[in-house]
């Protein structure tokens, strides 16, 4: 049993060492509060995320980013139906916020912007809108995300302009 222990301490340390000294991006690294993301039933037909998918400072993920990370998870990205459930409750837009209340409970969405994937413009688009995936990845060659807009605008749609190597915010939604 000693034997065991140490040789699973001596492979976790040539793990950290690998990647201290390579640019290897491994998927465990890339999840950094998938397991501390806590369900919220603001009396959507699904449980909805309280905060954002992120890694450190970013915020922005690519479709096969957030489909990769996702394979061994609860969480999953909200049909464009789901998302479409979030307009029946009342709205606010304050400090930037987009927060949706119902019975008490209530989900903000903070603005990141996107980024376009085909490398036309360069860096953040648009950050004070928020801009996410949703699981509808493609409906007649366009890519289907939700938009909100300042001051309370909220879309949920089809964008012939954006392309699954774009960079969107990601809320999650988990089943009842």
């Amino acid at each position: 049993m000693k034997k065991l222990s140490v040789s699973l301490k001596e492979s976790r340390f040539v793990d950290l060492i690998n990647k201290k000294f390579t640019d290897e991006i491994r998927k465990e690294d890339l999840i950094v509060n998938l397991k501390k993301l806590k369900p919220v039933d603001i009396g959507t037909s699904v449980l909805w995320a309280d905060d954002d998918l992120c890694d450190g400072d970013n915020y922005l993920f690519t479709f096969d980013e957030v489909t990769d990370m996702l394979k061994d998870s609860e969480w999953r990205l909200p049909t464009l139906s789901e998302v479409n459930e979030l307009k029946d409750f009342e709205k606010d837009f304050r400090d930037g916020e987009y927060i949706f209340t119902n019975n008490g409970k209530s989900l903000t969405f903070y603005p990141h912007g996107y980024i376009n994937g085909d490398e036309t413009s360069k860096g953040i688009q648009f950050p004070d809108n928020v801009e996410g995936w949703t699981a509808n990845i493609y409906t007649n060659d366009c890519v289907s995300i939700y938009l909100m807009f300042p001051p309370e605008n909220f879309i949920v749609g089809r964008y012939p302009v954006m392309d699954k190597e774009s960079k969107l915010s990601v809320r999650l939604v988990k089943d009842k």
